[in-house]
């Protein structure tokens, strides 16, 4: 606790004294982005109805990261909670469950792979080559009302590189060295690719590609056994860009992955094994978009396929053959009304496809359809409401409304207030809620339940960002009311899926950004959390306090990046054992060059002091790697 308490006081000190270190004649302006997650339209995000965070691809680039957790861990109201198999992560907004976190890649949805395939599942993450990643905008908070079900704690959205008229690449090789253990522990390598351009002047293409390997860490603590799972994946993207006039916009995309996955593990009466995973994704989109007078409209038709393939040495049963299809078809008209409003809406269609031999017939469908309507409100040129509602129609629990409104007031030219409540929902899964849905592997027996209620979650927020000229300072306040939550009852022999609890998440948010002086900034975050159920116990695997901090120094062709992540002690759950653990501090640097204006140098290296979670405790349900010393070789044209 004293250490929380210092560091709380270390990142708190260090931006009051950052902002009135600022020198005012300085050129360092801290810019707002323009963002669209939040809205459905191009809004500032200081500005917007929501508590927003952008990652660009200059953060992106320095974190020198390989997945979208690396990617977003340490931001604001974001916290990773261990999966249990492999070393495996699942990303947490506000305390929420990973799978309460709705992942989009250019606001088209990913479903959630804890929720269809299993809950030591991440298989939502990895979906499109980190190289064709331009930002990644979190928005935290329920955002159902234009997303529907699963945006219950908020929404991930990562927006694609888009295709250059003129022709433009590049390629990045990237060697990770870790100190592990055991030999090759963690090491591995990466070779990201990207290229765009035209074909004529109405044409325009991009194609993008990842090839990683990253070997298995070995446990210090369980011998013969894996911390974290080894990865070799492939994935390709293309997208094709037509404008045939000033008014039409049409665009292809496709997107295919193939990722390897390894670890070892023994069964519970002590049998050692390893388990391999055949994972192949698919996305293919068809979309348009139009100006239609004042009204901007669009039209969009995409499919998510992923299909999972376990194996299993040693003579153990392996897990069955799994496969999803997710077909969408939506759309959205926007459009001023008079000079004081701009109204959007849309609709969506969506079915759900599982293949499982233990569903009647070896396969499951749901349907969803939707109805969205929101309306931007300028009352004054200073005060801005949002209202909007969405109405879901789930073939199986039928319809459900999901209600939004915020306020957004600018008070001063520096100082913007904001106030929101939102109602987000979740409906059970096609293995969850059938009668038919038996899971059985050794002892372990798992049956569905059509009886299970939608998770519903109502929340409210206020909040306040301050900008100047060299810094930025936000803070939220937020209040989580999490009814019918779904979860495993019964021993183990016989488990089923209940609505079994309620669930109370509080907490405020801090988060700075400061350019000290020329070429030198800081960005500090920081959130305290109060998570507890109807009885007033905390809940399992969500820490109070969450630090993290980042300083950045640009000098001419050099820059040099240190970044600290801190996590306070928290209470986990295994084989229904509860256990406080420690929390833990990372550090992360990286330094690079630039060559020329075609190549750039970097080293890094990822987890300084070589903390391993399994020191502090068993009980954690994932690992980190060990210190890893990243090189970096870019070349671009």
């Amino acid at each position: 606790m004293a250490m929380q308490k210092k560091l709380l006081a270390i990142v708190i000190a260090s931006t009051i004294n950052s902002v009135w270190a600022v020198s005012p004649t300085e050129d360092n302006n801290v810019l707002d982005d323009v963002i669209v997650s939040a809205t459905r339209s191009e809004i500032n995000t200081a500005e917007a109805p929501a508590s927003v965070t952008v990652i660009n691809h200059q953060d992106i680039e320095k974190k020198g990261a390989e997945n979208i957790v690396d990617i977003i861990r340490g931001t604001t109201g974001v916290t990773l909670q261990g999966i249990g198999t492999g070393g495996r992560k699942g990303i947490s907004l506000r305390g929420m469950s990973s799978k309460h976190t709705l992942m989009l890649i250019d606001g088209k949805r990913i479903s959630s792979s804890n929720d269809n395939f299993g809950p030591n599942t991440d298989y939502q993450y990895d979906w499109i080559p980190v190289g064709n990643i331009e930002r990644v905008e979190i928005v935290r908070g329920p955002m159902s009302v234009l997303y529907g079900a699963d945006a219950l704690g908020g929404v991930i959205n990562i927006i694609t590189r888009k295709p250059s008229k003129k022709m433009h690449g590049n390629i990045k090789l990237t060697g990770y060295m870790a100190n592990g253990d055991h030999a090759h522990d963690g090491d591995g390598h990466a070779v990201n690719f990207n290229l765009s351009g035209s074909v004529n002047q109405q044409l325009q293409f991009s194609v993008g590609g990842l090839q990683s390997r990253r070997e298995s860490v070995e446990s210090k603590l369980k011998q013969g056994q894996s911390a974290i799972e080894g990865r070799d994946k492939q994935q390709l993207a293309l997208g094709f860009d037509w404008q045939p006039n000033a008014k039409n916009n049409i665009k292809l995309e496709y997107t295919i992955g193939q990722e390897d996955r390894w670890y070892d593990t023994q069964t519970r009466r002590k049998k050692g094994y390893q388990s391999q995973y055949d994972i192949n994704r698919k996305q293919a989109s068809l979309g348009w978009k139009g100006k239609l007078g004042e009204m901007d409209a669009s039209l969009r038709v995409y499919k998510n396929s992923i299909d999972i393939v376990n194996k299993a040495t040693n003579g153990v049963r392996a897990t069955p053959k799994q496969k999803l299809d997710d077909t969408t078809f939506d759309g959205s008209l926007s459009f001023p009304l008079g000079q004081k409003q701009l109204i959007t809406t849309g609709f969506e269609h969506r079915k759900e496809t599982l293949t499982h031999k233990r569903l009647k017939g070896g396969k499951g469908n749901i349907t969803f359809k939707s109805l969205y309507l929101q309306d931007e409100i300028d009352l004054s040129d200073n005060l801005l409401v949002t209202l909007g509602a969405r109405l879901d129609d789930h073939e199986t629990f039928g319809k459900e409304t999901s209600p939004r409104a915020s306020i957004v007031w600018n008070a001063t030219d520096h100082l913007i207030l904001k106030s929101s409540y939102g109602h987000g929902f979740r409906a059970p899964n096609i293995k969850q809620s059938s009668a038919d849905y038996v899971f059985s592997l050794g002892t372990i027996n798992i049956k569905g339940n059509p009886n299970l209620k939608p998770e519903t979650n109502d929340a409210f927020e206020v909040g306040a960002n301050y900008h100047a000229k060299n810094y930025s300072v936000d803070v939220s306040i937020f209040d989580n009311k999490v009814k019918n939550l779904i979860d495993l009852t019964g021993p183990i022999n016989n488990r089923t899926y209940k609505n079994v609890r309620e669930a109370r998440l509080k907490g405020i948010e801090l988060a700075s950004n400061i350019a000290l002086r020329k070429g030198l900034k800081l960005t500090s975050s920081y959130q305290y959390l109060n998570a507890k159920d109807a009885d007033g116990q905390r809940l399992k695997h969500r820490p109070q306090h969450t630090l993290s901090s980042g300083l950045t120094w640009d000098k001419n062709s050099w820059q040099v990046y240190l970044g600290a992540e801190h996590v306070s002690g928290q209470i986990i759950e295994h084989n229904r054992v509860s256990t406080d653990v420690a929390g833990y501090t990372l550090w992360n640097a990286r330094i690079s060059k630039s060559l020329n204006k075609h190549m750039d140098l970097a080293l890094g290296i990822d987890n300084v002091t070589n903390v391993r979670l399994e020191d502090k405790s068993s009980a954690f349900l994932h690992e980190e790697y060990p210190r890893t010393v990243r090189l970096e070789l870019k070349g671009q044209f």
